[in-house]
């Protein structure tokens, strides 16, 4: 049994297979051993987020439920207060389902898909074919619920024998969508209204996909709309996911360490609603940055790059850009202070993993709250 850390292609993975001995993840364990329906969800963004939410959701409802996976505990290690009754809500990642065998999840959704984790997996092939197989083991019984807006994860999503559930925000015609700013889920053919998509404190195109999602699932599992709606309008992001560290003259400063590939660093900030001075770069993944080179390029007031990834991340802004190089978090930070205007933000949205520079996104998101916490310690003497 692998952690999901060790890749299958590992000398001691490789010989076990060589003399008929079975290998399998973590995650393939936890299912093994777990009496529980299991929930899973995966995508490059958001599926923490979704996972809380919906955690939120069933615990608003009544229901109870585990949370587990890639977002905190192993499954394995929760099985012990898993029942047949009892949904389990499993964030999992690429690396897990690597390593799966029978794994079948009674509902499993794939967010969305963009380049990631290009240095573990040898192309972006390999890694959609290891995300597309949460879908491998279900049956017609089973139901996979798919961002119809997102082209990738909709093309996974025929793998699938399951029953299919399509969200979007704009397609009237999805399963569930927006519909004259409402959030709106359809099931059994009986259309319901939660609540307006606006009383989600998230902005962004991309957080009101995964929200569908979320809301879609909890309905399937029977909560109510009115529990739904509660868990909508009290949801608080966790640390280092668009955290607010605190303002300085006017300044916001905001803590998206999380946000650890291009798409997921691109997407929000591309939901900014205010002048931002961006903080970008840490260890290169291998993803491209082009697109997230465009949005730097035009958006941000300045741009501070930082980490190992510094360089491609420039050429991808183009050479009549102008961005300003750090050589810590620490001092990027003080000078974002100097360039941001009051009523401005300040916000790190890395699109790199920490691990040039920190010991994880975790320790890099400290880092940033203790520099601007002690930044404005210095302001106020």
């Amino acid at each position: 049994v692998s952690s999901p850390g060790v890749a299958f292609d590992h000398a001691a993975l490789s010989e076990a297979h060589t003399q008929g001995i079975e290998t399998f993840g973590t995650l393939e364990l936890g299912y093994r051993l777990c009496p529980a329906p299991i929930i899973a969800i995966t995508g490059t963004n958001g599926k923490g987020t979704t996972c809380r939410l919906l955690a939120d959701m069933l615990a608003a409802a009544g229901i109870e439920h585990i949370l587990a996976g890639n977002i905190g505990m192993p499954l394995a290690d929760e099985v012990v207060r898993a029942r047949p009754d009892t949904p389990a809500v499993v964030e999992v990642s690429s690396f897990q389902l690597e390593g799966i065998v029978d794994f079948r999840p009674r509902v499993a959704s794939i967010l969305n898909l963009a380049p990631d984790h290009l240095d573990r997996h040898p192309s972006l092939r390999d890694y959609v074919e290891a995300k597309a197989r949460i879908f491998e083991n279900q049956r017609p019984e089973d139901f996979a619920i798919i961002n119809g807006e997102d082209a990738l994860a909709g093309e996974l999503s025929a793998t699938s024998r399951a029953t299919t559930l399509t969200v979007a925000v704009d397609y009237a015609q999805a399963d569930a969508a927006i519909r004259c700013g409402m959030i709106a889920v359809s099931l059994w053919g009986e259309g319901i209204e939660i609540c307006p998509a606006g009383d989600f404190p998230l902005r962004g195109r991309h957080h009101l996909a995964n929200l569908l999602v979320a809301a879609t699932i909890a309905r399937l599992l029977g909560a109510a709309p009115a529990a739904i709606a509660r868990a909508i309008r009290g949801y608080r992001p966790p640390e280092h996911h668009m955290e607010v560290a605190g303002e300085i003259a006017g300044v916001t400063f905001i803590n998206d360490s999380k946000a650890s590939n291009p798409a997921a660093a691109a997407a929000d900030l591309g939901a900014m609603d205010r002048p931002f001075v961006a903080i970008v770069g840490g260890k290169d993944k291998g993803a491209t940055f082009t697109a997230l080179g465009r949005l730097l390029a035009e958006r941000p007031r300045a741009v501070i790059l930082i980490g190992e990834a510094a360089g491609r991340i420039a050429e991808a802004m183009g050479a009549d850009a102008a961005p300003e190089r750090a050589t810590s978090l620490e001092d990027a930070i003080r000078r974002a202070a100097e360039l941001a205007e009051s009523g401005d933000a300040v916000i790190m949205a890395p699109a790199c993993s920490s691990f040039d520079m920190f010991d994880d996104y975790a320790h890099r998101g400290r880092v940033f709250r203790e520099t601007v916490a002690m930044l404005a310690s210095e302001r106020t003497r």
